[in-house]
This record gives structure tokens, sequence and C-alpha cells, in this order.
């Protein structure tokens, strides 16, 4: 975060004053003299950003890694983006192309019998960033059992995904029985990039677009949108989150 002046309407109109914004800032990743990517991004939990979007998508294999203030200093085979490309807070990969499926997709049968309600009020007590200034997202990664394994926030949706799957990787957690958990809507950029480290399940506090929705029957994924209300919505196989699906849930 960091504190700047504002004005605030009241009543009685204008009053000076400051406040705490979510930070943003353009992170360059390298490899070698090599620019990798720029992306905005809120400039914490870098080293994990950098794992996360490596693995995230699918560029290559991270041998050493030093952060030198918003800038990442990687070693390995890695492959960049255009040197031009700098990717906003708002986008991910910003492409809707084809992605290749991994092998064995579904064989791990990630399961839950945890309601996905209880998932959102978790990540929804764990974000200090958002409750002191709000406009961050917020992505973590839970155990089958229900368990808050990793959080991570950020200003942009992606990133927060990044960090949190950089988390788990350094700490050696076995991201593809984990269970996915978006503090926001779930579009194909987000489901895309779970498929590539091949996460099975994903709870959104929002909304499922039409491009998650054909990326997660392709795959076999299950997507559960609006995962804080009576009636979430689910999309792709049932038995990841219910024992016995009906006929209209079996999808």
């Amino acid at each position: 975060m960091v504190q700047r002046p504002i004005h605030k309407l009241g009543p009685s109109g204008l009053t000076a004053g400051f406040d705490d914004l979510a930070d943003e800032s353009v992170i360059t990743m390298y490899c070698g003299d090599d620019v990798v990517v720029r992306l905005l991004a809120t400039p914490q939990d870098l080293e994990d950003l950098a794992i996360g979007h490596i693995a995230c998508e699918d560029r290559g294999n991270i041998d050493s890694i030093i952060v030198q203030g918003t800038n990442i200093l990687m070693n390995g085979s890695i492959k960049p983006r255009p040197k031009d490309d700098l990717l906003t807070a708002a986008c991910g990969a910003c492409t809707t192309g084809d992605i290749e499926i991994p092998n064995n997709f579904v064989s791990h049968s990630v399961k839950t019998k945890i309601s996905p309600k209880d998932f959102i009020n978790s990540i929804t007590k764990n974000q200090p960033i958002f409750d002191a200034c709000g406009g961050v997202h917020a992505a973590a990664l839970f155990t089958t059992e229900g368990e808050l394994k990793f959080i991570r926030e950020d200003i942009g949706r992606h990133n927060a995904l990044d960090k949190v799957v950089g988390a788990a990787i350094k700490s050696n957690f076995e991201v593809n029985k984990s269970i996915l958990v978006l503090s926001g809507r779930m579009g194909w950029e987000l489901v895309a990039k779970a498929l590539r480290v091949e996460i099975e399940l994903i709870f959104s506090i929002g909304a499922i677009s039409s491009g998650a929705e054909r990326l997660a029957r392709a795959s076999g994924m299950t997507l559960v949108g609006f995962a804080c209300k009576e009636v979430p919505y689910v999309v792709g196989p049932a038995f990841r989150i219910i024992d016995k699906p009906s006929k209209e849930g079996e999808d």
C-alpha cells in the first residue's frame, strides 16, 4: 500500500486528507540480459510472482532467481514474451488461443465435501491488503479438506493467481491436488493458467465467462461460480463437489 493525498466528498463539500491506495508498479522479469515480460503488479511477493507466472504461462524452467526492487533476475530455460509487450493489471495472457491439455489430466480426481461458501468465507477473512485499502484481488489454494494453505493478493487477479501458485511451488506443495479459490470473476486466462499447472477444481466469488466454460468442458475441469451464493453455478464434472450428481448435474 502507498499513502497518497485525496479529497473526500461529504455533505459540506471537499475535505483534504490522505488514504492508503493499492500499490501498482511496473515489474520487469529478466532472463540473463533479455526481458521476459513486463507487467503491472503490486510489488510484493515478487519471487512468488515470477515462479508462478513462468509455470502458469508454461514459459519454461527457472534455475535461479533474485529480486532487486521491481526487477526480477532469473536464469534458466525461459521463453520471453514480445519485448514491447506490457501486461496490465487487468490482463493475463490476453489471448484466447489454443492450449495444450495435460495428459491424464483428470487422474488426480480432486474432490471435496466442503461447501463452496466455506471456501469463500475463508478467503475473505484473510485479505489484509483488501481490508486496509480495497482495490486488490486474492487467489488462494486449499486442501480438499478445506484447509487454507496459501493466499496472495495483487492489483491484478492474474498476478494474484501467479503469486499463489509460485508460493506453493516454492514450498513443494502439490498444486495439482489443491483447490483454487478466486476473489473475482473466472475468465479464460485464469482457467488456462490453472489448467497449465493441472488444477482441476476452481471456486470463484464472481461469474464464469463463456471462454472459461468452453475450456473447462474441453479439459474436464470443474468450475463453481457465484460460490458464495445459496445456489452456485457449476460447469464441468460435478463429482468433485457432490457424491451423487443428478442427471442435470452430470455435465
